[in-house]
């Protein structure tokens, strides 16, 4: 009786698969203008990362970047402007702070949020080192907040700032 079902389900599987409309799938996938708006602010962060970073900083930027996953960066790509996007969740922060020696540059990247009128998402990096089994210890250097401007119905560029302590 296990067996007939085991088959059963996995045969039931199978024809599912078949009857997906690819359409809708791919509609799943496609960007929305919000998430435009953190895929823009993440390229003007590589630029900075380009410029500011590398201008003003004895080491090497790395050509990965760690961000904290949160839903609504979950349809950014896996790479911007020749920088690999790694997110970091629960499930995987162990095995990824385990291949870098248990130190990288975390990125937590801010919902959208509009303060004086000024729509903005801000980029903050941490150096972070994972110690023992689950002691996360961030440390805070500089941020980047992109802003946006609301013209014609649509939320568009204006420009980046970057800040530090």
């Amino acid at each position: 009786m296990n067996r007939f079902l085991n088959i059963f389900f996995l045969l039931f599987m199978s024809f599912g698969g078949f009857g997906q409309n690819k359409n809708w799938s791919s509609e799943l996938l496609k960007m929305s203008e919000t998430d435009s708006l953190y895929l823009t602010a993440i390229e003007k962060y590589t630029i900075e990362i380009d410029s500011f970073y590398n201008k003003y900083s004895q080491t090497k930027q790395p050509t990965t970047i760690f961000i904290e996953n949160q839903e609504y960066v979950s349809k950014i790509p896996d790479s911007i402007n020749g920088f690999r996007i790694q997110k970091i969740g629960l499930g995987n922060r162990k095995k990824i702070f385990r291949e870098n020696k248990n130190k990288l540059r975390y990125v937590k990247v801010s919902p959208l949020t509009i303060r004086n009128g000024e729509f903005s998402i801000t980029l903050t990096p941490y150096f972070a080192e994972l110690k023992g089994k689950n002691h996360l210890f961030l440390s805070l250097s500089d941020w980047t907040r992109v802003f946006f401007e609301f013209k014609n119905g649509r939320l568009i560029y204006k420009k980046t700032e970057n800040g530090g302590i």
